[in-house]
């Protein structure tokens, strides 16, 4: 039977019988979570098939259909999630960056030690590097094509880090603990070359001193451990200095 227009509730049928039966309303949920989901899900696998085609091929060779493809969709919903491929581009290079800025910023604001702050940062660096093999590849043709969107995301997620991080040293070396004979940004040079150079040169390394490619947690530790001492040994003022400067 028809409900009158008008009414609300529970729709009152009658039974085979005769007899009035209630049917409660559809309790059942409006499966907006699960869309949002597979959303999710649905970007995260183009972001990842990104990720693979602009290590390959760089963002001028990248194909945005081959993208598709291999994530399994329509080239429209990459435009209906991040514009076109430059959207997607800088979306593959801030996934990676985004977390690390996230976590330097807060590095710097518990640790005010020397030698814990430059823990913290060589092994954060060590962790970025071996995680995001595909992102070194990304940024060497970067390098090769002269692409402005790292320069963008570099100034926006990286610079302030260093800046605030070269602040710290020449504040410490001002309280005597950093010689003063080596400028601030040449540490944090000295301290990003130790870290980043055998990830970029894996090839050769692989062939020459496989040893120190090795991306277990093991490995990495002694790696931290090195570079660490190494730069401590390296940067802070002698005790003997140090009470000479007070």
């Amino acid at each position: 039977m028809l409900r009158p227009s008008g009414t609300t509730g529970p729709i009152k049928r009658e039974s085979v019988t005769g007899t009035p039966s209630t049917i409660p309303p559809s309790t059942e949920p409006v499966p907006s979570a699960k869309r949002e989901r597979n959303a999710a899900a649905t970007k995260q696998r183009i972001l990842d098939s990104g990720e693979h085609e602009f290590a390959a091929r760089g963002f001028a060779g990248a194909r945005l259909r081959a993208i598709a493809e291999t994530a399994g969709v329509q080239p429209a919903l990459i435009h209906h999630y991040f514009t076109d491929k430059r959207g997607l581009y800088r979306a593959v290079l801030d996934r990676a960056l985004l977390p690390t800025s996230t976590e330097s910023w807060t590095l710097l604001g518990s640790r005010r030690d020397l030698e814990g702050l430059l823990t913290g940062f060589i092994d954060l660096l060590l962790r970025f590097y071996a995680a995001n093999k595909n992102l070194l590849s990304i940024l060497r043709h970067e390098a090769l094509s002269g692409s402005s969107v790292l320069v963008e995301l570099t100034r926006e997620r990286t610079l302030p880090i260093i800046e605030a991080l070269s602040r710290f040293l020449v504040e410490r070396q001002a309280a005597g603990e950093v010689r003063p004979d080596v400028a601030a940004d040449e540490i944090i040079v000295a301290g990003m070359s130790m870290v980043a150079y055998p990830f970029v040169e894996e090839s050769m390394f692989q062939v020459v001193m496989p040893s120190v490619v090795l991306r277990d947690e093991t490995a990495l530790e002694q790696r931290r451990h090195a570079i660490v001492k190494l730069l401590m040994d390296g940067i802070r003022l002698p005790t003997r200095e140090r009470w000479e400067r007070i």
